[in-house]
């Protein structure tokens, strides 16, 4: 449930009374993968998805029932027959747990928790919606946020931190500057760090689930960063810059003693060619180009590409 942990947190810390259906099982093609849930609080209101909108409007129902007292319950959707039958249209199936979270297991919302903040999180769900450590009806492992590095805290950063926190991205923000780097510019930041990111790498070594972004036009900054964030398992490594800022880099890079073979992993100019210019759009362009990279994709159109949407 890491896609709603906050919303969830939010309306229990406010008294409410929430159901979740969190997507346990998929099958063929579906649009959203295993973990994600939609909420259903008693005032009627509703966020997330577990589908493409073709099975929500039955959730709610379903939801519903259970805040009314019913047994939590376990919902297979396929393709419907009928007309008016909840069904996919993608032609997959999927397979719901439907039930009540509550504030009243302190350890399972410790964990719910835990995963909005990034940390990895493991819940076991009884037939009846609560935590146990015994006979689970259901297992749902939940990932960490995917860690992403954003170095440099102009107003392109400020862009791309907005978007890619609303993509599920645990964003750093990282700049020297105390100026720039605020929590009141990066409101959406799970965290944001004043220091000279080389000095701060060397004591925060990068996984290979992390992304690194540079967006500063300093060699002064650029090139350590880039050294140290290469020399890493990090997924994936961009740096912001015209294309002959590019060259001007990678020249003070072989400079620096950096290798051919990771300087070939070094994406710059950064981001996908949309042919936008402003914060906004440049933002879209680098997330869009992390996103493939973390998916192993192309980037390209998926009107050129064959083969299943939805990647697993």
């Amino acid at each position: 449930m890491l896609d709603q942990a906050a919303e969830l947190c939010r309306r229990l810390d406010a008294g409410q009374r929430v159901a979740a259906a969190t997507l346990v099982r998929v099958e063929g093609s579906a649009p959203r993968a295993v973990g994600a849930s939609f909420v259903v609080g008693d005032d009627g209101t509703v966020s997330g998805s577990v589908s493409g909108g073709c099975v929500e409007s039955d959730l709610v129902e379903r939801c519903t029932a259970v805040l009314d007292g019913a047994p939590a319950e376990v919902v297979s959707y396929g393709i419907g027959d009928d007309l008016g039958e909840p069904g996919l249209m993608c032609g997959g199936t999927i397979t719901v747990l439907v039930h009540e979270v509550t504030a009243l297991d302190a350890s399972a919302l410790h964990q719910v928790r835990r995963a909005a903040q990034g940390l990895d999180a493991c819940v076991l769900l009884d037939a009846e919606g609560r935590s146990c450590t015994d006979a689970p009806l259901v297992t749902l492992r939940t990932p960490a946020a995917h860690p992403l590095l954003v170095v440099g805290a102009g107003e392109h950063a400020v862009a791309l931190t907005r978007l890619a926190s609303a993509c599920g991205f645990a964003v750093t923000v990282l700049d020297q500057r105390p100026l720039f780097a605020t929590k009141e510019r990066f409101p959406d930041a799970y965290a944001v760090v004043r220091d000279w990111p080389d000095r701060w790498l060397a004591a925060h070594p990068l996984t290979a689930g992390h992304a690194v972004v540079v967006l500063t036009h300093d060699q002064r900054v650029d090139v350590p960063t880039l050294t140290a964030a290469l020399a890493s398992p990090a997924r994936y490594v961009g740096a912001m810059g015209s294309r002959r800022t590019h060259e001007q880099r990678v020249a003070a890079l072989v400079g620096a003693g950096v290798p051919a073979d990771a300087l070939a992993r070094l994406r710059s100019p950064i981001g996908l060619d949309l042919g936008g210019s402003t914060p906004e759009e440049v933002a879209l362009s680098v997330l869009a180009e992390v996103v493939a990279a973390r998916h192993g994709a192309t980037g390209r159109p998926l009107s050129t590409t064959a083969g299943p949407l939805h990647r697993r």
